[in-house]
This record gives C-alpha cells, structure tokens and sequence, in this order.
C-alpha cells in the first residue's frame, strides 16, 4: 500500500471515531444494596426509579440512606438499582475523611477488606461489616 493511501485511509477512520460521541458518567456518592439489605431498611415498600443512569438497566431510586462512621455522617446517600447480591458503599476520600474510615481505593464490586459502615433510613437502621 502506498504512503498516501494509507495516509488517507487512516485520516478517514480517524475523522470517523471522532464522529461518535463517548458516553461519559460521573458517579456521586451512592449505594448499592442487596435485596435482603433493602427490606431491611425499607420494609415493603418497593424501590422506585427516579431516574435512568447511562448504564443500560441502571438507575438512580427515590430511596436515599444516611452513612454513619465513627466520625461523622453524610445524609441523602443515593440508592442505586437495581438491588445487587452484595450491598457495597461508593464514596469518595473527602467523604471517608468526614466519616472517618479508611475506604480503600478500588474498582467497583471489589470489596475485600473495605471497612463496614452503619445505614439509616427513615425506617431502620443496618450495620454492613464491610463495602
């Protein structure tokens, strides 16, 4: 293949990548919980959708939860669906500094050696042992 053409080849596939837009996300404090933590805290009542996130099938719920650490608390913590099999805790180091915990680094759903966390909601409280 000569130079120009792979040169003009590679201007077009490039110029068509930039076409296409890449969704991006930003993602708050936030909780994610397992049904059995759910009922927990909000005993029958069904968790609503407030709004639809960028995730396909994910969405932000009208239910919201207080964090609790042993030095201080941050209120109207997101809950985010659907309900997962491990409940898990998403917050960032100015947040852990205010709770006074020592939140690990990690990518999402990793949960080894996090430290536990204290849940309220308007109708009960949980104590998660780690997430």
């Amino acid at each position: 293949m000569d130079k120009e053409l792979l040169q003009s080849t590679v201007s077009k596939v490039l110029d068509e990548m930039r076409q296409r837009p890449i969704p991006l996300g930003v993602s708050n404090r936030h909780i994610h919980l397992s049904a059995q933590d759910y009922e927990r805290l909000f005993p029958g009542h069904p968790i609503s959708e407030k709004k639809a996130l960028l995730q396909p099938g994910q969405y932000a719920a009208e239910q919201t939860v207080t964090l609790v650490g042993p030095k201080g608390q941050l209120k109207n913590v997101r809950l985010l669906g659907p309900l997962r099999s491990v409940s898990q805790v998403e917050i960032s180091r100015t947040d852990a500094r205010t709770l006074g915990i020592a939140a690990p680094l990690r990518m999402s759903g990793n949960l080894k050696g996090t430290p536990g966390i204290r849940l309220v909601s308007p109708f009960a409280e949980l104590e998660l042992p780690s997430g």
